[in-house]
């Protein structure tokens, strides 16, 4: 009882959180939980200054937390959102979203670079290292596998690696198990998002 009660209460201090402070940002429609916002934006806030790159960025409310989190630390950070916005991975079907990413978007342009290619190709453009790492693109073993593999090599030592979906993606999770796990030092997740922080 005394469990319930408390993620009781934890749900109505983050609703009311990101009512009162972040209105806008939580309208835009994502398959992000209230908690996994909230946690964006802590990790965002609490990594060093430098390059952030977010893989899957779909309508942009991810983006909105991870460029708030940005701002919170001084906004001396740059995000790099790289999606080709046709929306290949969605459940709802193709269709073009880029419009409607720069819209959600445009409150925190200055902090936000869309990138909008393949990761394969934005990982050959963007070159420089990384302090933050979102994986939210496709979500089957190798697509994953394929953004880990293409995006872990360019993360600085204490780097945070998040990875979305851990809790129902079965792809996901081996890749996290298998590939990022034995390159962290230290680790937590929620129920739907895992990470680490490079050794």
């Amino acid at each position: 009882m005394k469990r319930l009660i408390i993620g009781i209460y934890k749900k109505i201090k983050d609703y009311l959180y990101l009512t009162l402070f972040f209105r806008s940002e939580n309208k835009i429609f994502t398959h992000l939980t209230q908690a996994e916002k909230i946690k964006l934006l802590e990790l965002a806030a609490g990594s060093p200054v430098g390059s952030f790159v977010e893989i899957g960025s779909y309508l942009g409310a991810s983006s909105c937390f991870i460029a708030a989190g940005i701002k919170r630390a001084g906004g001396k950070s740059k995000l790099y959102c790289v999606d080709t916005w046709r929306n290949d991975s969605m459940s709802e079907g193709p269709r073009d979203t880029f419009d409607e990413f720069m819209k959600n978007t445009f409150g925190y342009k200055e902090l936000i670079v869309p990138v909008r290619n393949t990761s394969e190709a934005a990982a050959k453009l963007l070159t420089e290292r990384i302090n933050f790492l979102f994986i939210d693109g496709g979500h089957s073993y190798e697509a994953v596998k394929a953004d880990v593999e293409l995006w872990l090599p360019k993360l600085n030592s204490g780097a945070v690696a998040i990875v979305h979906d851990y809790g129902w993606a079965e792809g996901v999770k081996k890749v996290v198990n298998e590939n990022i796990k034995p390159l962290v030092s230290k680790a937590d997740s929620l129920p739907n998002m895992w990470w680490g922080y490079l050794k």
